[in-house]
Order: structure tokens, then sequence, then C-alpha cells
């Protein structure tokens, strides 16, 4: 009885039955009652007739017989298309006033359904905003927990790679010290041998503060972009790590094909750079490589700088390379890594620089992979 939109059926099928229902009628008058009808009629009539016996009067009576029953029957007929028309237009009026009550009806129901879904609607973007509000407050605790996170490994790789830094000029001034205690123990000692041993002192005290100093500037943050050269950003990283490599017996290799300046941020390079040697150096550690080696291939392509860093320590597995540079995730025991340096990495290449950085594996082990325009 009622269609999906909740409007009945006979709405549809009532105005076509009452339209057809009239054509039929007035069909039927048009071949009953119309004079063209009639005037066939007589025609037929009159042959009929002729053929007999019957004389011209008795034909005319009949015919005017004929005549007046047409027109009664035609003003009978007539009288009652005008009443069936009456009453079919007093039905269609009803019937429209039906159909205004009962789609007035509907499109109340509709506006009611529209204001429910509406307000339904209001709460939900309400309860969405104040959700968005949420998470980005949580965002936002969470960064910079991984900033502070951040933070505190990289103190404590500049704290290991500062150890590795001073121990060979700690042990020359050491030596230089038990040098001048025997020579002054045996009363050998000179002038010259004394200013001899404060000039060497001098120079190795000095190269420790400048090591202090490189590493102040090495983590204080780029304020804006400049021109730098590719080579000397990793020769900066390089210089930081390369005495921790040499006490773990690790051959660096650098290959510059092309160097290549760049607008970025020189700094941030270099901590890259600096994070990935530093987890190179760690994995070949932790696997005990037999000769362990990095190399750091430095080229250009069009456009494009590519450094691409490799060691050979076997390889990233398959199944680490969907996470590799998520937060957190590490392959490292928790003590010694937080999961967060390919992370940061990949923020400062990719959000902050417009580069790429990714990895793969080659017959060897890992290669990370840095692309920037410039």
């Amino acid at each position: 009885m009622f269609n999906k939109e909740g409007i009945p059926f006979f709405t549809v099928i009532i105005p076509f039955l009452s339209i057809l229902f009239v054509s039929f009628f007035a069909t039927s008058y048009h071949l009953k009652v119309t004079n063209e009808a009639f005037e066939a009629n007589l025609q037929e009539y009159k042959k009929l007739y002729s053929k007999t016996e019957t004389n011209k009067k008795t034909i005319k009576n009949i015919i005017e017989s004929k005549t007046k029953e047409h027109k009664l029957y035609q003003k009978n007929f007539t009288d009652f298309m005008m009443v069936l028309t009456i009453a079919i237009i007093i039905f269609m009026a009803l019937f429209s006033l039906l159909m205004i009550s009962i789609i007035g009806d509907v499109v109340k129901k509709y506006k009611q359904q529209v204001k429910t879904e509406e307000k339904k609607l209001q709460s939900l973007n309400k309860n969405l905003a104040s959700k968005v509000a949420i998470g980005i407050e949580e965002g936002k605790r969470k960064d910079k927990a991984i900033l502070q996170q951040s933070k505190l490994a990289r103190m404590g790789s500049m704290i290991s790679m500062i150890a590795h830094q001073w121990r060979q000029p700690l042990t020359e001034l050491s030596g230089v010290l038990m040098e001048l205690e025997t020579a002054t123990r045996f009363k050998k000692v000179t002038d010259k041998h004394i200013l001899s041993s404060i000039e060497r002192s001098d120079k190795m005290i000095e190269f420790m503060s400048n090591t202090i100093d490189d590493f102040r500037n090495f983590f204080k943050p780029d304020k804006k972009k400049e021109q730098f050269s590719i080579l000397d950003s990793c020769q900066k990283a390089i210089n930081l790590i390369n005495a921790s490599l040499d006490d773990s017996n690790i051959k660096l290799v650098v290959d510059v094909k092309n160097d290549k300046e760049i607008n970025g941020y020189p700094t941030e390079y270099s901590q890259v750079i600096l994070n990935l040697l530093m987890n190179a150096r760690d994995i070949l550690v932790e696997k005990r490589v037999e000769n362990p080696q990095i190399t750091i291939t430095i080229d250009t392509k069009g456009i494009l700088s590519i450094v691409e860093l490799k060691d050979n320590a076997g390889g990233i597995k398959y199944e680490h390379f969907d996470l590799i540079f998520d937060p957190y995730f590490s392959t490292k025991d928790s003590s010694k890594g937080t999961g967060l340096g390919l992370y940061i990495s990949k923020l400062i290449i990719e959000r902050n620089m417009g580069g790429e950085l990714s990895v793969s594996n080659d017959k060897e082990g890992a290669v990370f992979k840095i692309v920037l325009a410039g």
C-alpha cells in the first residue's frame, strides 16, 4: 500500500484510472451519439428499406422516429457525461485535497527526520571536534616526548663520542706528564724540556677544547636554510665519529664522485649522516663482522644530490622494512637504542628539506639512500 518514501500507492494509480475511465466514456460518446455516426446509420436504413415494398411515407416516418430517438439518446447521454464529468471533477478536487494533506504529512515527517539527522550530525561534529582537539594535544605531547627522548639519546651519544675523541689526547697528555715526572725525579729536567712539554700539553688541551666546541655547535639547530656542500656536511659528521670507528676497528670509505651544493639545513643534514654512521657502527659491532666496513658514496644526478651509506653487516630483515622508520622501533637492545634516530632522520630529510630517505639491501648489507634536490 505504501512506497519506500511513505506515500500511499493509490496516489499514483487513482488519477491514472480516472483519466482512463473518462477517456473510455468520451470515446464511447464519440462513437455512439455523434451526428456522423447517426447519418451513417440512416443511410443504412434507407438502403435496407428501399429494397423492400415499404412506401416512402412509411420510410419517412421511420426516419423521423429514429431521429427523435437519436436526439433523446444524445441528450440523455450528454446529460450523463455532464454529470460524470462534474462527479470526476469533484472527485479529483477531493482527491487533490487528500493528496495535499498526505503529501504535507510526508513533507512534515521528512522535515522532522532531517532535523533529527541534523541534530545528530551537529552532535557528532561537536564530539568530533572535541576528539580532534584531544588528538592534537596528545600528538603534541607525543612529539614533545619524542623530541625529549631524542635529545637525551643524542646527549648520551655525544658523551660517548667525546670520550672516544678525548681518549687519545688524554693518553698522550698522561705520557707527557709521566715523562716530565721521570725527568724531574732523576734531576734531568731542563727549561727546554719543561717548555716543550707545556707546548705539547697546550696543543692537546686545545684539541680537547675544540672537540667540545665542535659537539656543541653540531647539535645547535639551524634557524634558516643556507647553501652548503654535501661533502663538507658529511665530513663534519665523520670528524665526530671517526675516533669511535677507529676504536672499533671499522674501516670508513668515502667515495666522492660528484659533490654538490644544496639549499637546506647543514647541521641537521650532518646529524642525519651521524645517525646513519652510528647505526652502522652499532650493528657491525653487535654482529662482530669480520673486516667491518662502512662506505659513503656522494654523487649527483641532474639537479639531485644522492648520498648512499652502506655497511657489510648482512642487511635488514624483510619483516622490518615497513617498521624501520617508525618511532620507538629498534632492533637493538633497549639499553642501547631508543628507536628514534631513523625516525628523526626521516623527518629532517623529508619534512624539513623536502627530500627522500629510503633503505634497501644489497649483497653485503643495508644501503641507506638520501636524495635531495638543489
